[in-house]
């Protein structure tokens, strides 16, 4: 039975640009776990686990303020890159008013974050964290561009270039963070490493760009300029909502317990954040395959991806997730000094890898409501996410530590698919548990 589905996998990789393109996404899913694993690793045996604390509070607000400084236009991008991916003069116009906006936005919000750093620090107790967060705002003055030109490179399936671009960024913060968390540096120096990072993808990616000549006659639209920000606005939420919810549990527990608790959960999260981004790197693919199958009505292949996903992503995830369960069980309690405390991690990391996994086949569809060009019931769908994950959290954290933050994201994950799927089936006529088409409204 296993040789026929690895020689059917090698035909798929040979023949297929979906396979090809899948491939090429998990191998940079493979560097951004590998350096956030060597992250972790060395901030806490160099530092301990405050530090790690410190720096993944930075981390995420500088992903949730990032979406801000973004609002939206990336999804934009997305959409209209595929929608209009045969006609390279409406595409010029539009990638060059999309970055003339990002440009300004990112120069705001990095402005904005580093002013701020007075309430960060009171609102997490800590001058360091404070710092560490303040240091983030030269990343943000670049990250909005970035998102919009690798958004672009997506939306026209350029997914070989999508996955060197995202692994050079995490190679380059994974560097930078151990060259300084090895150092006597003080460990707020360390988030300096997103603007550096940043400004090598943008440079990359625009030699790519110009390279493959990828656009034609470049041009700034006020027409576009209207578009970007109407289909910017209401996907702004839901962009926003995304990366809150995977981050809320970790602020929560920065606010509400120590340094030391964030650290120790945080160290487990990241785990389960290695998961998600394999199925991540699928929806990446699927997005502007399903931009085109719904604009042409082709609902063949709509069903074909998701029979797919069912057939190969379900278990993956079931093995990954025992994987990374018996694994982080032998790390924590036989390689790590017990000092470190990281083993206290464990409930919450098999907490969030259940939750997940009961949904996982239908998280590479999770993008469904944006791309279908409705992105104002994308925004509905992450506001559930979000509300659920905040609210079972604050009710639990004070009964039951990190796992009630741990129990609040497993809930929101299932929360978010169920309201994915009434959407999808109210707008499209597709049920995704049934994998059946209804209408084509």
């Amino acid at each position: 039975m296993i040789r026929p589905l690895i020689a059917q996998a090698l035909h798929s990789l040979r023949h297929q640009k979906l396979s090809q393109d899948i491939a090429f996404s998990l191998g940079s899913f493979a560097v951004l776990a590998i350096s956030g694993i060597v992250i972790n690793i060395v901030i806490t045996v160099f530092r301990d686990a405050a530090a790690l604390g410190v720096f993944n509070i930075a981390y995420a607000v500088y992903i949730v303020a990032s979406q801000v400084a973004v609002w939206g236009l990336h999804y934009s991008v997305l959409r209209h890159a595929a929608y209009h991916a045969s006609d390279q003069e409406a595409r010029g116009h539009m990638l060059l008013t999309a970055a003339v906006c990002s440009i300004a936005m990112g120069l705001g919000a990095g402005a904005v974050v580093f002013q701020a750093e007075p309430l960060f620090a009171v609102a997490f107790n800590s001058e360091t964290t404070g710092a560490a967060i303040r240091n983030t705002a030269l990343g943000l003055t670049v990250f909005p561009l970035n998102k919009v030109l690798i958004a672009y490179l997506n939306g026209l399936r350029e997914m070989r270039a999508y996955a060197v671009l995202q692994a050079l960024r995490y190679l380059m913060i994974m560097a930078l963070v151990a060259l300084v968390a090895a150092s006597s540096l003080p460990i707020e120096v360390s988030t300096f490493c997103f603007f550096v990072a940043e400004l090598l993808t943008l440079v990359t990616a625009c030699l790519y760009i110009a390279s493959r000549r990828l656009v034609g006659t470049l041009g700034f639209r006020r027409s576009w300029v209207v578009r970007h920000y109407q289909f910017g606005t209401k996907a702004l939420a839901a962009g926003l909502f995304t990366e809150v919810n995977s981050r809320v549990d970790v602020l929560m527990i920065g606010i509400f317990l120590s340094d030391r608790a964030t650290g120790i959960y945080s160290f487990a999260a990241m785990l389960v954040d290695g998961v998600y981004h394999v199925l991540a790197m699928v929806r990446i693919n699927f997005n502007p395959i399903l931009v085109a199958a719904i604009r042409d009505r082709d609902w063949r292949t709509v069903l074909n991806l998701r029979r797919q996903a069912r057939r190969i992503v379900l278990p993956v995830t079931i093995v990954l997730a025992l994987g990374l369960i018996a694994t982080y069980y032998v790390f924590t309690a036989w390689v790590m000094p017990s000092e470190k405390g990281l083993l206290e991690g464990l409930p919450s990391l098999a907490i969030l890898l259940g939750g997940l996994t009961l949904i996982c086949f239908l998280v590479p569809f999770d993008n469904l409501l944006m791309v279908s060009g409705h992105p104002g019931y994308q925004t509905l769908q992450q506001l559930v996410l979000v509300v659920t994950n905040i609210t079972v959290a604050v009710l639990l954290l004070p009964l039951l530590g990190i796992e009630g933050a741990a129990l609040g994201t497993a809930v929101s994950y299932v929360a978010g698919v169920l309201t994915m799927a009434i959407f999808a089936n109210r707008l499209l006529g597709w049920n995704l548990f049934t994998n059946t088409i209804r209408s084509a409204e």
